[in-house]
């Protein structure tokens, strides 16, 4: 074995303290960089809502496994917006290669498409050096399009996607809403009258396809499988995880969100991007514009991350595959990280 084989070899393997973790997949792991692809490869998958601990303990179990991290995080993705983000930072980069984060500046387009295609490059890449790679994020429908496959539709009309905002402008919002429902009910009972960008999608498939996109998505049924993959939660109590987001929420602010924010503004980037319709980032925008105080701009942001999380936990908790873990609010990350290890080695049962 040459040098670069022997030493994507030893990355892949496990500390001999925990042998359990990798024999848990070790069957179906690649034992070399030259070995050519294959289906239903094994994956490590972790979930939850936001604020429960995911990142922390996915970089411990990374490094145990001495393999890379690839954010499932739609917000992550944008450059220079990181504090608002609870991006890892410096420090935490240094210890595990991280995929997935500061793709696009705020002001270009990120599809869970280019994602799906990001995060199976590295997959390939990791399993051909016998690494097991780990997904985390709380995004879902990221997590759902790598796990189930993507039903990719027709290009996108720019045109005609900016006449359809055009007649959301002039007629107010719930125009889409309505015009959605006319053509495709089930879509629209599943997408908010002020999502714009997902409304627009849903409208443009009907015009393209004459068919409307919930008939697509049944047909298609996301019934791809290309990996075997090991599907855990992490999920708290709602108060313990209330406090969780409330302590977050104060920290971005001492870490300089304000900031962060006016900087995007001074170098152009309109409040109007979808990047800055984000979460973290409306709150602060309408307290800069003066349209409340600070102290509202904080009680905003704390409630709309609640409400987020919830988002979040009824989306993941439709999927039966998930092994949740309950945390205490008395864990610590190397304990929900241990929780993690143990189904891990019951998976090899």
């Amino acid at each position: 074995m040459n040098d670069s084989a022997s030493k994507a070899s030893e990355r892949g393997r496990l500390h001999p303290a925990s042998p359990g973790l990798h024999s848990a997949v070790c069957n179906r792991c690649v034992e070399g960089a030259t070995r050519a692809p294959i289906r239903n490869k094994p994956l490590i998958v972790l979930v939850g809502p936001t604020a429960v601990g995911k990142s922390a303990t996915a970089i411990r179990l990374a490094e145990r496994l001495r393999t890379e991290l690839i954010s499932a995080d739609s917000r992550m993705v944008y450059r220079g917006m990181d504090v608002g983000t609870a991006k890892p930072g410096p420090g935490e980069r240094a210890r595990v290669v991280h995929h997935g984060i500061d793709i696009v500046d705020p002001d270009e387009l990120f599809s869970a498409g280019r994602f799906k295609v990001l995060a199976e490059a590295v997959i390939e890449r990791l399993h051909r050096e016998g690494s097991i790679p780990i997904i985390v994020g709380g995004t879902g429908l990221y997590v759902k399009l790598l796990l189930h496959g993507l039903w990719s539709g027709p290009e996108a009309d720019w045109p005609f996607r900016e006449r359809l905002y055009e007649a959301e402008r002039r007629e107010g919002v719930g125009y889409l809403h309505q015009r959605l429902k006319k053509v495709d009910p089930d879509s629209a009972g599943a997408i908010k009258p002020q999502d714009r960008s997902k409304l627009v999608r849903a409208i443009e498939v009907y015009e393209k396809t004459g068919r409307p996109l919930s008939d697509h998505h049944r047909e298609h049924r996301f019934s791809e499988k290309p990996y075997e993959a090991i599907l855990i939660g992490l999920r708290r109590s709602r108060a313990d995880l209330y406090r969780r987001i409330e302590a977050r929420v104060d920290k971005m602010m001492a870490n300089g969100l304000v900031e962060e924010v006016r900087g995007l503004i001074e170098k152009d980037y309109s409040s109007e991007l979808p990047a800055m319709k984000g979460l973290g980032y409306r709150q602060i925008v309408g307290y800069i514009k003066g349209e409340y105080d600070q102290a509202e701009a904080i009680h905003r942001l704390k409630r709309d991350t609640r409400q987020y999380a919830k988002r979040q936990f009824t989306w993941f908790n439709r999927d039966p595959s998930i092994r949740w873990i309950d945390l205490a609010e008395r864990d610590s990350d190397k304990e929900a990280y241990l929780k993690v290890e143990s189904i891990i080695h019951a998976h090899s049962v």
